[in-house]
Order: structure tokens, then C-alpha cells, then sequence
């Protein structure tokens, strides 16, 4: 269960269009320009701030709760991202899985049951706002509502048939320190990010996934 909805947050997490290229970060006279009916100040707060970390890695301990906010599960492991649209997410406990991305395409991999499963960003792209941590277009902006409180700012699905009902985003100096995720049946999930660093030194391999030998492949990027 907690594998499942790692999955749909991580792969949701970077996922842009193809061919995608990060805007530079916008003023409220730039955005009215574009869309003179409605500026959302806390829109623009919030893009500024994700296109000022386009490349970070961090550790994150994760809590899932249930309706009535009673802890459930906890998960900790490790996250490296480069936008748009590659990363690396390490979960070490309480059971070990990887979830890489190229940029195209996404791996899942179980150590413990010897299967990796194999995504098109395509696939799960829109079904989260986290997906705007590597989104600057007004396009993919429109479709969501933004507010703020202090250096927190919720963000929520136009759709009412989205499987995500809320986003929570928390900064602070300048870093993001936190990610809650609440989905549509009420369940939350909280990352808390911790050792954020700017200008990690990466591997040319971080966000490439070569499968162990023996282990059971299921590829799902052909399935619609």
C-alpha cells in the first residue's frame, strides 16, 4: 500500500511534457500580462521559489496517516532530483524500493519480491499538482488554485476528479522542507526533508536504471 502511493507521488512528482524548458521565474506585471482576469500572487510566490532549485538532493522520513490522523506507517530513505523531470528516490525502511527517472521513463523497483515495473511519465503525469515543482508554464498552472500561509502554500486541483485533493509545500530559507500529500479519499502523506543540498555532486548514472540480472520485468509503458 505505502509502495503504491509512493509510486504515484514520485512518479507525479517531476513529471513535465516533453521537451519541456524552465521558465524563468515571473513577476505579477508578467503574469497579468498573459492572463488579465485573474492574478494569483501566491501562484507567483511559489513558482519563484521551485525555479530557484532546479537541482537538489535530500533525505526525507515519511509518515502516512489515516481519516481519522492516526500514524499508520512511517518510511525513510533519500531523494535526488534534477529538472525537469529526472530523479532518484531511495526508500531504505522500513522496506527497501527505488524509484528512478530518466526524464521518459520511470522504474520501480522491489529488491524484496525481484521486480522492477517500468512507466511513461506520460502515464501519471497530471494526476498530482506535485508535478509543478518542474512546471513554469501557465498552462499546467491554470489548472490548479494556489494560497498561502506564511511559507506555506496549498495548492488544489481544479478536477474534482483528481486523486489528489491537496498539495502542501513548506520553505524555508529559500529550501523546501516539507510535502503533504492529500489524497481524495482523505489518507495523508507527510515527507519531511532534511540535509537539502543545493549543489549535490552527482553520478552520471543517478537517474539511469539498469535491471539486476534474474529479476522480473513489467513493462507498462505501451498500456493505455
Amino acid at each position: 500500500m505505502l509502495r503504491n502511493k509512493l509510486v504515484l507521488l514520485i512518479t507525479a512528482l517531476l513529471a513535465v511534457p516533453s521537451g519541456f524548458v524552465a521558465a524563468a521565474p515571473q513577476t505579477a506585471k508578467e503574469v497579468h500580462s498573459k492572463n488579465p482576469i485573474v492574478v494569483n500572487q501566491a501562484a507567483i510566490e511559489l513558482r519563484n521559489k521551485l525555479a530557484a532549485i532546479p537541482l537538489f538532493s535530500a533525505k526525507f522520513d515519511q509518515q502516512v496517516f489515516d481519516l481519522k490522523n492516526q500514524l499508520i506507517q512511517q518510511a525513510s530513505g533519500s531523494v535526488k532530483v534534477s529538472q525537469p523531470n529526472q530523479f532518484s528516490w531511495l526508500t531504505n525502511e522500513p522496506d527497501e524500493s527505488l524509484i528512478v527517472s530518466d526524464g521518459k521513463s520511470v522504474w520501480v523497483y522491489n529488491p524484496f519480491v525481484e521486480q522492477v515495473s517500468i512507466l511513461s511519465l506520460d502515464q501519471t503525469v497530471k494526476q498530482s499538482p506535485l508535478w509543478l515543482i518542474a512546471n513554469q508554464t501557465d498552462e499546467a498552472w491554470d489548472q490548479f488554485k494556489v494560497t498561502s500561509n506564511g511559507a506555506t502554500y496549498s495548492i488544489t486541483p481544479d478536477d474534482p476528479q483528481s486523486l489528489t485533493r491537496q498539495i502542501d509545500m513548506s520553505f524555508q530559507r529559500g529550501e523546501l522542507v516539507s510535502l503533504k500529500l492529500v489524497d481524495s479519499q482523505g489518507q495523508s502523506s507527510l515527507f519531511t526533508l532534511t540535509d537539502f543540498n543545493r549543489q549535490p555532486d552527482l553520478a552520471t548514472d543517478t537517474f539511469t536504471f539498469v535491471p539486476p540480472e534474474g529479476v522480473d520485468i513489467d513493462d507498462q509503458r505501451n498500456i493505455r
